[in-house]
């Protein structure tokens, strides 16, 4: 938003010069501007780029940034719809919001949204998708922090504690999970890592059922991507690294203050 002009009162003497000094200027200012040939000047990048989106991120994403930089259903196989995953999944809640009482395990999801303890980014955002009401299901994470430090921390802690968790249970909604840990590859061509969770479910919609939850998390600049992908059976390794390849792709444009396509379709703006 343009500033705010300030309002000052002169002696009408002085305005009278100010004036006259203006008009001299405004006229000198014509000459040289004439003397370019009267073509208008090209745009700038930050001109170029959409609102919102500046030559390059220098700080944190805006809110309307990070929005920008989450999953969309065109980056998705066919079927795929937004949707409200809360108390609904197989495992009884979002896959990105699974309780425990594990205060170290429980920070592989908490990395995802930028909610460690102590390192919480300064802006984030996050959308959710199923391909039914069955399943499977998947949240869209991002998060952006003050400095590229404070992303590298989130993605090394989720590295230790993939490695140091190795079993987790998670209870919600009348659905308890015990899940082994076990690290996951994702093939996205950045700085990422990734984790897999099996359990079978106990209670609840999926009783009786295993099912695998693939975690990712991608660093771009000082922003971080997180998927949560929660499927019944073994899981669908393809679609953790496709996803995940397209989410760092998305969250890259942005950093680099271009919008990524295919846009965010206005009913699904947060």
């Amino acid at each position: 938003m343009p500033r705010p002009r300030p309002s000052y009162r002169r002696a009408p003497l002085v305005g009278a010069v100010s004036a006259a000094v203006l008009l001299s200027v405004a006229g000198c200012g014509g000459d040289s501007e004439s003397n370019s040939g009267g073509d208008s000047p090209s745009p700038s990048k930050s001109e170029a780029t959409p609102t919102g989106s500046p030559s390059k991120a220098e700080g944190p994403l805006s809110e309307e940034q990070a929005r920008a930089a989450l999953v969309v259903e065109q980056n998705l196989p066919a079927g795929w719809k937004s949707a409200d995953l809360d108390d609904t999944t197989a495992a009884g809640d979002a896959p990105d919001d699974l309780s425990t009482k594990d205060r170290n395990c429980k920070k592989l999801m908490d990395a995802l949204g930028g909610d460690l303890d102590k390192h919480e980014a300064r802006t984030d955002a996050s959308r959710d998708y199923s391909k039914s009401a069955s399943g499977p299901y998947l949240s869209s994470e991002i998060a952006s922090y003050d400095a590229t430090r404070d992303a590298k921390r989130a993605l090394s802690t989720f590295k230790s504690v993939r490695d140091s968790c190795k079993k987790v249970t998670t209870r919600n909604n009348a659905t308890t999970v015990e899940w082994k840990v076990s690290e996951l590859k994702p093939k996205t061509g950045a700085d990422s890592a990734g984790a897999r969770l099996r359990g079978r479910a106990k209670g609840g919609s999926a009783d009786g059922k295993q099912l695998t939850l693939d975690l990712v998390l991608t660093r771009a600049e000082r922003s971080t991507t997180g998927l949560a992908l929660l499927t019944t059976g073994k899981g669908d390794t393809k679609m953790t690294s496709d996803v995940a390849k397209e989410a760092a792709k998305r969250l890259k444009a942005v950093a680099k203050g271009r919008t990524p396509t295919p846009t965010v379709p206005p009913e699904q703006d947060d």
